[in-house]
């Protein structure tokens, strides 16, 4: 099945202090992957209705904490309606068909919304969060367990174009790896390539992957085997620093293979993939 149609969705909501200036790798990364496949995109720009708490746990981490609230929710329109205005520049200029939404409203009822307008779409794009406590991380979680669709995090730096010449599949033989393998399955049959990195410790035998492979190679123009082992750091550092030494454009994975909880107290690869990861990632659950 083809991609006909990309769901993008930006977050108004002011980053923390020590935040990086915005970027628009998300909405290029969206913009292309439409250009490329001809499929329509829908747009949902949030700009969260900001309510000054009666009590303000660890006051001083806000940076809008002496700020009207009033001006903080004007300046969320404001920028969603300028985003919705560059975007809309670029999808004519690309001879693209799209749709746009501003949503200003709670918190709670904004994932809601979100969620729900993300569902009649083949793939979502969302920009990775740079930081833990932020609306993005909340809107990423939102997506993965109550939208359906598979997510592509793209890093808020990444420079390169939304190609797919080079796909990483993080395989485990789980349930959530396969069901990636699946939502990914129209980008990896355009891919040039596709490699199944299975990752283990020293102690443990490799996962096997050769079922996989002769599944996937009915499909796809070329596919290898990696079997890698652990390096210091867990898994997700060795996925991430083979993904850059391999110059992958794509990778692909299941998300919290662990409980949640499990993987916010000690640690995991979708944690470590929703704030450092260096190329765009697919997640399903």
């Amino acid at each position: 099945m083809a991609i006909k149609s990309v769901w993008l969705g930006l977050n108004f909501e002011e980053p923390p202090l020590d935040h990086t200036e915005e970027t628009h790798a998300s909405e290029t990364y969206a913009l292309e992957l439409c250009a490329r496949e001809g499929a329509h995109l829908s747009v949902c720009l949030a700009a969260p209705i900001f309510t000054v708490p009666s009590v303000v746990p660890g006051a001083g981490l806000l940076a809008i904490e002496n700020t009207p609230a009033d001006e903080v929710n004007a300046d969320r329109r404001v920028r969603a309606e300028a985003a919705h205005v560059r975007i809309a520049s670029q999808v004519k200029r690309a001879g693209l068909s799209a749709e746009f939404h501003v949503i200003q409203v709670s918190y709670a009822q904004l994932r809601n919304r979100l969620v729900a307008s993300a569902m009649p779409s083949d793939l979502a794009v969302l920009s990775r969060s740079g930081y833990y406590l932020s609306l993005d991380r909340g809107m990423i979680e939102a997506m993965l367990f109550t939208s359906g669709r598979p997510i592509v995090l793209v890093p808020p730096g990444w420079e390169r174009e939304a190609r797919i010449a080079k796909i990483i599949i993080a395989w485990d033989g789980g349930g959530r790896a396969a069901r990636a393998v699946g939502d990914a399955m129209p980008l990896l049959t355009h891919a040039e390539e596709v490699e199944i990195v299975c990752v283990s410790r020293a102690t443990s035998k490799f996962t096997p992957s050769e079922d996989l492979a002769a599944h996937l190679a009915r499909h796809c123009k070329k596919v290898i085997v990696t079997d890698l082992p652990m390096k210091d750091g867990g898994i997700a550092v060795t996925l991430r620093a083979h993904a850059v030494a391999w110059r992958a454009d794509l990778l692909v994975m299941g998300a919290y293979a662990h409980p949640r909880m499990l993987e916010i107290l000690v640690g995991g690869v979708t944690n470590d993939m929703f704030s450092e990861a260096e190329i765009p990632v697919l997640l399903s659950h």
